[in-house]
């Protein structure tokens, strides 16, 4: 379900009907982008429409599924899109491209990345010989070469092949030993309805240094607008009603979306809500500092950039370490 991964996009705005609006018409009109097409990670949005807290701070808000993987982010940066929602293990890399994007919030604050095995993988020292799936280099490449040393391997210990996007199905076939890129709240779960045994290990319980799923990255010319600590206020309100009123929301979602009304997209919108941000808009200074570390250490950041100038708090606050 990463960026990377996606192999199939819908196009178009998703209308989202919301349970009550005020009187009063909202003025200021925001054109998210998001990763993929709707789902579980988007609740928190969605419950922000469907409570009203995005009119009631005067929003009117868009949310686009992207026909293209890799677009959201340059659909911001080109003044076509307010928020793209990416990745925080994308961001540095972004930044070191020089595009000029600003991470102003989170969606979803802990990491969804897994890597998956099949059947007689019991432990990381366990893929001595086998073969990794993967679906595209990059991150994942640094994430598994880390996993691989917290066993005292290497990556010239196993053997890696590109599956594309075919990450499940690689999987269930036996082409290959684990697959890295998988997200734990999606094809995790859709293997294990499926009946599949599967072992899962999580990057951060193996040296790899804790992120943010999702963010929400605008242009840098636009980072300190109003309207963002509006957006932010609002999501927060929304997270909130999500939590308090995970059923209701979820009603909503299928009243509005039937093809949302699956088994798999039930148990994903379970399995995600403890990973729903509730303080959108506050940036974990710690974190976000041990992870361009972390990218500089796997040369995917090549200069050395303050902070700031691509991952803000709107409200000039930071989380403490």
């Amino acid at each position: 379900m990463r960026t990377f991964m996606r192999a199939f996009w819908a196009a178009g705005i998703l209308s989202c009907t919301a349970l009550a609006l005020p009187a009063h018409a909202a003025s200021q009109q925001v054109t998210v982008v998001l990763d993929w097409f709707l789902n579980a990670d988007h609740a928190a949005l969605l419950a922000a429409r469907y409570s009203g807290a995005f009119a009631r701070h005067g929003l009117d808000v868009q949310l686009v599924a992207p026909a293209d993987p890799g677009s959201p982010a340059r659909l911001v940066a080109a003044g076509q899109a307010d928020l793209a929602i990416s990745y925080q293990t994308q961001l540095g890399m972004l930044a070191d491209q020089n595009i000029p994007l600003v991470r102003v919030g989170t969606l979803i604050d802990t990491p969804l990345n897994v890597l998956i095995t099949g059947e007689g993988v019991h432990t990381i020292a366990d893929l001595k010989g086998k073969t990794i799936g993967v679906s595209m280099p990059g991150v994942d490449d640094a994430a598994l070469d880390t996993m691989l040393h917290s066993a005292g391997l290497a990556m010239t210990d196993v053997h890696q092949v590109n599956v594309n996007f075919q990450l499940e199905q690689a999987i269930i076939s036996h082409a290959v030993d684990g697959v890295i890129g998988a997200v734990r709240t999606y094809e995790l779960i859709d293997l294990q309805q499926k009946g599949i045994k599967v072992s899962a290990f999580f990057p951060e319980e193996h040296g790899v240094p804790m992120s943010d799923e999702l963010i929400f990255l605008a242009g840098r010319d636009h980072a300190h607008d109003a309207w963002i600590r509006q957006f932010m206020d609002a999501l927060a309100e929304g997270a909130n009603t999500l939590i308090n009123h995970p059923d209701a929301m979820l009603a909503q979602t299928i009243h509005d979306h039937p093809e949302f009304d699956t088994p798999l997209n039930r148990a994903a919108w379970q399995a995600t809500l403890p990973r729903i941000c509730k303080q959108p808009a506050l940036l974990d200074v710690p974190r976000y500092t041990a992870f361009a570390a972390f990218l500089h250490a796997h040369g995917m950041m090549t200069h050395d950039m303050p902070l700031e100038q691509y991952a803000i708090d709107p409200f000039n606050r930071t989380a403490v370490p």
